[in-house]
């Protein structure tokens, strides 16, 4: 049999696609004279650099020009840093060329009858570099890195990053970081029309671990075609919470209670707060971040010293101390102010605040004027005392007027419930419909009761009708010891 017809009767076999062996080269089987060879790079044409890839991501090929264009071009996969190589080549000449995401490339015509080093010049359809990865806390990652779209034409980009604890993470084994059961994530912004950029993310990793990382994207002519930067490693350790200063915000506060702001990173899972209130009691809550974190039952107008400590996956950081200043029973309640109520102490929810404002006209109304406690515009008087009814500042409750509150009455569509934290004398709690400007709204079921473990003086809820709450709320909550009413 001649050379050639062993040529064609292997090319009817298997000449399309060649499998990638363990050390990342090609074989190609059509004859036993494998004595040519070759070993390069994708080089990028405008920085220099080698072009990554994935695996599969890319490929090489390679036309023996013996046989013309009858010959099917030799298809090598290339490995995911942009290198390849394939000591096991039939001696002749070639035309090498690449098919992988470059925008543009040059093609080889030469011989490759012995071992050969052939580099491909290219342009990647997305030139990505990492320039900086910072780690804190032992786990947390901030990963700052460019993009550079070479194809100006192009109208829309994906532009990401891909992580894991697999070396040359690629997108196509990974999956969204929502998602469990991978080892390999991806964080993708789509749909973005800038030809360069340069983003920080955040990654929130797990303890004592190797991860590797690459900045990716594509154009949106690219099909599945994605470019890489170079890998990047990044080793977590233990988690280190004693790097993260405990600095809370008072952003509300009455004669006896307090909410605290703070701005932690996602890395803190509970925040506990531990202090002795003003009956001598110690008192221990814990927080997630994204909740409503507070005190209450403080002594009046002193500072009260509160224990914090963050916890994450099961670590405790450093105790570390906070002081929280309450007011005196003589200020007022709501400040004045040109600011609206939802800005300013004490209301975290619009509806408590209408609620409030409600009330306090049936008590203060009367000595204004009859119309003043009935019409529905009581609700919305915090909100005009305290900005175009100038000179009415005087109207508005004072710290010791919220704490002689026996009962109240709250309505609406009320999303949370650390507003009732200042009525420390509060015994009886209703909770009905909307009226007002809030007719028809109603309680958010999921409201955090627990909030009313802190009035220690509350013994009977009363639920008005069409309110999505019953007893059994209350008794999860831990609330067993108060009498609820329909």
């Amino acid at each position: 049999m001649n050379r050639a017809r062993l040529y064609i009767n292997i090319k009817l076999l298997l000449l399309a696609v060649l499998t990638l062996n363990l050390s990342g080269c090609e074989l190609d089987e059509r004859v036993d004279d494998l004595t040519g060879g070759y070993e390069g790079a994708f080089i990028d044409r405008l920085t220099g650099e080698k072009v990554a890839t994935e695996y599969y991501g890319a490929k090489l090929k390679l036309l023996d020009l013996e046989y013309g264009n009858v010959a099917v071009p030799l298809e090598y996969n290339t490995l995911p840093e942009g290198t390849y190589r394939n000591t096991k080549v039939y001696p002749s000449r070639y035309k090498v060329w690449a098919n992988g995401p470059f925008f543009e490339l040059d093609t080889i015509y030469g011989d490759i009858r012995s071992f050969k080093k052939m580099d491909l010049i290219v342009t990647p359809n997305v030139t990505l570099k990492i320039k900086k990865v910072e780690v804190l806390y032992g786990i947390t990652a901030n990963v700052t890195f460019t993009y550079q779209v070479n194809d100006e034409r192009s109208k829309n980009q994906e532009i990401g990053l891909v992580y894991g604890k697999e070396q040359y993470p690629g997108q196509r084994t990974a999956m969204n970081e929502s998602e469990s059961g991978s080892h390999t994530y991806k964080r993708i912004k789509k749909n973005l029309t800038e030809l360069s950029g340069e983003f920080t993310e955040t990654l929130f990793l797990n303890p004592n671990s190797t991860y590797y990382l690459r900045a990716l994207g594509r154009t949106e002519s690219a099909g599945d075609y994605w470019n890489y930067s170079e890998q990047t490693v990044i080793n977590t350790t233990d988690i280190d919470l004693s790097s993260l200063p405990i600095e809370a915000a008072v952003g509300v506060s009455s004669a006896t209670s307090a909410v605290l702001q703070w701005a932690f990173p996602p890395v803190v899972d509970e925040i506990k707060v531990s202090y002795t209130d003003r009956d001598g009691e110690e008192v221990m809550d814990k927080f997630k971040p994204t909740d409503y974190s507070y005190v209450a039952n403080l002594p009046h107008n002193k500072k009260s010293t509160i224990k914090v400590q963050l916890l994450a996956k099961g670590v405790a950081g450093p105790e570390q101390t906070i002081e929280v200043q309450t007011k005196s029973l003589t200020d007022k309640y709501v400040p004045a102010s040109n600011t609206r109520p939802e800005n300013i102490p004490f209301y975290n929810d619009s509806e408590f605040k209408k609620s409030l404002s409600g009330e306090w006209a049936l008590i203060y109304g009367p000595t204004i004027g009859e119309d003043w406690s009935t019409t529905d515009l009581r609700f919305e008087y915090f909100d005009w005392w305290d900005t175009w009814l100038i000179g009415f500042a005087d109207r508005m409750p004072a710290c010791q007027d919220i704490e002689n509150f026996k009962s109240l009455t709250i309505q609406g569509e009320i999303q949370t419930l650390v507003d009732i934290l200042p009525f420390v004398n509060l015994e009886t709690l209703s909770i009905i419909k909307g009226k007002g400007f809030s007719v028809d709204k109603t309680i958010n079921p999921k409201v955090d009761l627990t909030v009313l473990k802190k009035l220690k003086k509350l013994s009977t809820v009363i639920i008005g009708p069409d309110v999505p709450l019953t007893k059994k709320n209350f008794d999860d909550a831990g609330l067993t010891h108060l009498t609820i009413t329909n």
